[in-house]
């Protein structure tokens, strides 16, 4: 009884916490890819379906892929240096978000209108950063600050550069940055466990 309350409780703790199978580093970079192409595509309607996209990778690849090898992981660092990461991300994160209110004061324009692509951006790196957090995975602090300085660059770039759209070339980089990071992560989680047979 005791051995299997233990293990569904590491299957929970697998479900919740363990990030080394790069799942949500796929999920992520689905989520950021999709949003650039569908906004260059002019779909921008279907950028609500990408929350499925989390989903079915998260709940189909944990049962598949991870909890058959839960038997040969070991999940867990210190708590110290997922606030560390979480602070400093939010620090450098502000600093840009500071320096572009003041361009956008010495411009005499209004900061919220000027540059609200950025603050979707510091927006959606706070959740990113969040997710880090909660998750124990120190790279979620960088790919928040990706996805913010790609989208502040593409919104700082765009009144200069008119051949291209920089905002969604930003995006669809960012996605594709995390996403291939994801795979490298999945693949050598895929290498490194192998799968536990257990008897009954």
């Amino acid at each position: 009884m005791n051995e299997k309350m233990s293990m569904g409780e590491i299957k929970r703790q697998v479900y919740l916490y363990y990030t080394e199978d790069g799942l949500a580093d796929v999920s992520l970079g689905l989520v950021v890819l999709g949003f650039g192409l569908l906004l260059l595509m002019d779909m921008p309607a279907f950028v609500g379906t990408l929350g499925l996209i989390p989903l079915l990778i998260w709940y189909l690849g944990k049962g598949s892929l991870v909890v058959p090898r839960v038997g040969s992981i070991q999940p867990g660092q210190a708590m110290k240096k997922r606030f560390l990461g979480f602070f400093l991300n939010i620090c450098l994160v502000g600093i840009g978000v500071f320096i572009l209110f003041l361009m956008g004061r010495g411009s005499g324009e209004s900061f919220f209108s000027r540059y609200s692509l950025s603050l979707l951006g510091f927006v959606l790196a706070l959740g990113i950063s969040s997710l880090g957090l909660l998750m124990n995975a120190v790279r979620f602090y960088y790919y928040g600050a990706l996805v913010f300085l790609a989208m502040a660059g593409g919104d700082f770039l765009m009144t200069s550069i008119s051949t291209f759209d920089p905002f969604l070339v930003g995006v669809i980089s960012a996605g594709a940055i995390i996403l291939t990071a994801g795979m490298i992560f999945l693949i050598r989680f895929l290498i490194k466990y192998p799968v536990i047979d257990r008897e009954s």
